[in-house]
């Protein structure tokens, strides 16, 4: 939305670096961020000092939404760049009066949270399965709609360039269980992976999905409704 773009274009940027921390548990933020270009995880630390990925947020990702609009006072959890990344750096209150004094800017500010549910509810989805093999094939149908960027027909791109121990810390396995599930996927022509970029065939992961549950058309149809770029926003 041009509105939107030419509003967040009034505030300054500021730019991480891959693996640089954007803000840690417990502090004030200075500003709202929204994600001009690169990513950035969530994430939060057991006692041991083990990473638990919470979410990875793309281009025009607000954060942390729930300070901004006043729902905690203060950051929950740790956020830090996944690659180089540039956010726009925006006053919460500007922010907030912003989208209610532009209700095409609300819409999409409603349908990106309402899609964003969605998502996270088939990532709860995924967590909850009782074996391994469920987990990553359930991961990976979350993937493709939250991440996923079309090649063409009935492939998909995932937008993350992540690591198999990356995949393994945001599912809850061992590195070693999740190359394992993977090359039982690679193997079936679900998917394919080299240097941290992954190729699914959504149709065999449907069909894996379909055969299981006999929800994983149904879940696709929805997922992608729901999940429709807006002009100003990304897929998400």
């Amino acid at each position: 939305m041009e509105d939107y773009l030419r509003f967040l274009k009034n505030f300054r940027t500021k730019r991480f670096s891959k693996g640089e921390l954007i803000l840690i548990q417990g502090e004030v933020p200075e500003c709202a961020y929204v994600v001009k270009d690169g990513i950035v995880k969530t994430y939060n630390l057991t006692l041991a000092g083990e990473e638990k990925p919470i979410g990875f947020g793309l281009e025009a990702e607000i954060f942390p939404i729930a300070w901004v609009y006043g729902q905690v006072n203060h950051v929950q959890f740790y956020y830090e760049a996944f690659a180089d990344t540039v956010l726009y750096c925006v006053p919460a209150r500007l922010l907030r009066e912003f989208f209610e004094t532009h209700p095409e800017a609300q819409v999409l500010l409603i349908e990106h949270l309402v899609a964003w549910q969605m998502h996270t509810q088939l990532r709860i989805n995924a967590l909850e399965q009782s074996k391994a093999s469920q987990k990553i094939l359930n991961m990976i149908h979350f993937l493709c709609l939250r991440f996923g960027a079309e090649e063409r027909k009935d492939l998909v791109r995932v937008r993350l360039p992540l690591t198999q121990q990356d995949l393994a810390n945001f599912i809850g396995l061992t590195r070693e269980t999740t190359g394992i599930e993977l090359k039982k996927l690679h193997h079936k022509g679900v998917l394919s992976y080299k240097k941290q970029n992954y190729i699914v065939r959504t149709d065999r992961l449907n069909a894996l999905l379909d055969e299981d549950y006999g929800l994983g058309i149904v879940f696709e149809k929805a997922a992608a409704q729901m999940s429709q770029p807006s002009e100003g926003f990304t897929k998400v």
